[in-house]
């Protein structure tokens, strides 16, 4: 795990008002990739006591940026697509891989994996961004 980027990313999220109240725990982070466990909470599920489709939405997509500003520069989301397998039911939280799989000057393309916690596939997604500009430009 890359300390620096741990501390840099851990501020990134504790400043990003949508994503605070997921409680997003990031595991591992380094150059193109990052894994984070959020915990399953009544504030999180939809009427079926399930994780909100939604919510594993933000988290996919909050990690693939996460992973894609891992080199270097800004980014923002261009587009994004979800597979829902199986629904985050009957766990206490959720893991959310992002692996960056095709860094570029202009746009990144980041794939995610959402599993419970027995390692179940729960979900697949696939993001593109586009690169702002360098951090510290």
């Amino acid at each position: 795990m890359d300390e620096t980027l741990l501390h840099e990313y851990q501020r990134v999220i504790s400043k990003n008002p949508f994503a605070i109240p997921l409680g997003m725990e990031i595991l591992d982070i380094r150059k193109g990739y990052v894994r984070v466990k959020v915990k399953k909470k009544r504030e999180l599920e939809n009427i079926y006591g399930d994780m909100h489709g939604g919510c594993l939405y933000t988290i996919a997509d909050n990690m693939a940026g996460l992973a894609a500003g891992t080199y270097g520069y800004y980014v923002t989301t261009i587009n994004g697509s979800m597979q829902y397998l199986k629904a985050a039911r009957d766990t206490e939280y959720v893991i959310c891989e992002a692996d960056v799989i095709k860094p570029g000057k202009r746009i990144s393309v980041v794939r995610a994996e959402i599993r419970d916690a027995d390692g179940l596939l729960l979900n697949t997604g696939e993001f593109a961004f586009y690169n702002l500009r360098e951090k510290g430009t």
